[in-house]
């Protein structure tokens, strides 16, 4: 990481099984992911990093979390991931750090810092960022007034449009907002869990999802749906001077069997 820009792949969503052959929703998981990061290879360019934003694996399982780590490591960055409503936090602490797979919480680069939360609630679906996670976030951001700042976690901190998919957001969204608005130097939230692409400003911080590696859901919709989207990832370039770019691309085929008819999983 000596350029002056710092560059990172944002992948999200990927519900990897321990076993291979595996599939959710018509979409073989892991060979949906393989296209994904050959995408990425293909098309990236250089890249510094990968952030992958949460739901890494689908059946909580020990080997699912080591497979992503393997599958992911074949970009030859740091992996930097936090946990989403189907992970297993305690779990994934335990087998992280693994290959290039990393389980910091807070990483420095030149005039950039990232603050990794945890927004996953026990048994739930919707995201809650406990004391111990709003706490960190303060102290990075109060210890480095003069890094501009990038908050990675699970969960929506906004409504996305869609009514079933904005009920299991961040629920204590008002809390985050109000720490985050003391602070100058909080320039973007990356986000997954809405598996679709979303971008908006809010209170001047630019918020963005990225696309699943798997399926993607209909967007503003009241109801659950899939649309059939390919999956893809995010890139985002962080300048020295605070300015933001980025786009996403998608590989060029919807991987799997579409099941447009599904009412959840």
């Amino acid at each position: 990481m000596d350029s002056d820009t710092l560059k990172i792949i944002q992948i999200s969503d990927t519900h990897l099984f321990a076993q291979d052959g595996q599939s959710l929703l018509g979409v073989p998981t892991q060979e949906s992911l393989d296209a994904v990061i050959e995408s990425i290879k293909r098309e990236a360019g250089a890249f510094d990093m990968v952030i992958h934003s949460g739901d890494l694996t689908q059946d909580y399982a020990r080997l699912s979390y080591i497979r992503v780590a393997e599958m992911v490591s074949q970009l030859n960055a740091p992996i930097y991931c936090v946990p989403g409503n189907h992970d297993d936090p305690k779990l994934m602490a335990d087998v992280y750090p693994h290959e290039r797979m990393m389980n910091d919480k807070h990483i420095l680069h030149k005039t950039w810092q990232i603050i990794l939360l945890d927004s996953h609630k026990h048994h739930a679906v919707y995201g809650y960022l406990a004391d111990k996670e709003l706490a960190h976030l303060e102290h990075c951001l109060s210890s480095y007034p003069n890094h501009h700042a990038l908050i990675v976690f699970h969960h929506q901190p906004m409504p996305v449009g869609s009514r079933w998919l904005d009920e299991l957001g961040l629920q204590n969204a008002d809390d985050f907002w109000k720490l985050v608005t003391r602070f100058k130097n909080v320039k973007t939230v990356l986000f997954g869990h809405v598996h679709q692409v979303f971008e908006q400003e809010v209170h001047g911080v630019k918020c963005y999802s990225a696309p699943s590696t798997c399926f993607q859901f209909k967007r503003h919709q009241d109801e659950f749906g899939i649309e059939k989207l390919s999956p893809g990832f995010r890139w985002i370039h962080l300048h020295e001077d605070g300015r933001i770019e980025t786009g996403v691309i998608r590989v060029d085929h919807y991987v799997g069997e579409f099941e447009g008819q599904s009412k959840g999983y």
